[in-house]
């Protein structure tokens, strides 16, 4: 693997976690942040996209709650890929080009689940409707068959994932777990997710990269299974241990989708990927990164 992969958006969760994955597999990896542009106002697309094999769009500045409350940083976000879109048409070998999409917010909510990526889509929320723009923009971008895909990421949790408002559940209880906090239980205890472990989603990263052959336009990324949060307070309680944290529980936010879970039969035909690692082992990492000098100081 001695192509050059970029990662743009490499300080986020998903991102700082798919360059260390990258770089154990020997890949030379192009990192771009906030403060390293890949694509400088006036200049030029940088050499490391310009020249990777593989570029990964993980930038991004909102969240569910950010962007309902923010629609210049949605807008933003939106500028930003279309000026990736726009400086790859140019080259004479363009690279894959992959968006991590939101597997949890741009189907059709109306729609009984699990979500194939035939599935109706319908956003119920601007955080959604905000994916689904990139997701259009990507597929009208003229590259090449196959070098254009979008992974539907279920919702992510694992060590490093910050307790970032308006997203990561997982993230936020086990934060308050650790600070003596209640875990904030909102809505219906019933409401039912699809939770991916961050180690099962870097590997399904690598295989979408090392894929010699074209891929289809669309892949979800997920566990293929629903977990309420009724089983997923339990099995946080069951991890933390003593002393048991206590849950209140507040009415459902504007962008909380009732029930969402993917079919993934498609990644694993396409990539032979599957997920591998146990709902209550991946809580239990988290809570041991949680622990350990790694984790940032509670504030």
């Amino acid at each position: 693997m001695a192509e050059t992969v970029a990662v743009i958006g490499a300080g986020g969760f998903l991102g700082s976690a798919l360059t260390i994955v990258l770089g154990r597999a020997r890949a030379q990896v192009a990192e771009y942040t906030r403060s390293v542009p890949f694509l400088p106002p006036g200049g030029e697309l940088h050499r490391g996209v310009a020249q990777a094999r593989t570029v990964f769009w993980l930038a991004s500045s909102i969240n569910p709650a950010v962007a309902e409350a923010r629609p210049d940083q949605v807008h933003a976000d939106r500028k930003a890929f279309e000026g990736l879109i726009a400086s790859v048409g140019f080259l004479t070998n363009p690279p894959r080009l992959i968006l991590v999409s939101s597997g949890g917010t741009v189907y059709d909510p109306t729609q009984p689940p699990p979500y194939s990526e035939g599935a109706p889509v319908r956003p119920g929320c601007a955080y959604g409707r905000a994916k689904l723009e990139l997701e259009t923009l990507l597929a009208g971008a003229g590259l090449p068959p196959g070098r254009a895909v979008t992974l539907r990421v279920a919702n992510a949790y694992g060590p490093g994932q910050p307790a970032a408002r308006g997203q990561g559940v997982l993230a936020h209880w086990l934060r308050s777990a650790a600070t003596g906090e209640p875990l904030v239980v909102y809505g219906d205890p019933r409401t039912s997710r699809d939770y991916i472990h961050i180690d099962d989603i870097t590997r399904a990263f690598l295989a979408v990269h090392r894929a010699t052959g074209p891929l289809p336009p669309v892949l979800n990324i997920g566990s293929g299974r629903p977990t309420t949060l009724a089983e997923l307070a339990l099995t946080v309680l069951d991890v933390v241990g003593e002393p048991r944290p206590h849950l209140t529980f507040q009415p459902a936010r504007s962008f909380d989708i009732p029930r969402t879970w993917l079919d993934i039969r498609l990644a694993a035909a396409s990539l032979g990927w599957r997920p591998a690692v146990d709902l209550r082992d991946g809580i239990k990492s988290h809570w041991q990164w949680l622990h350990s000098p790694l984790a940032p100081t509670p504030q």
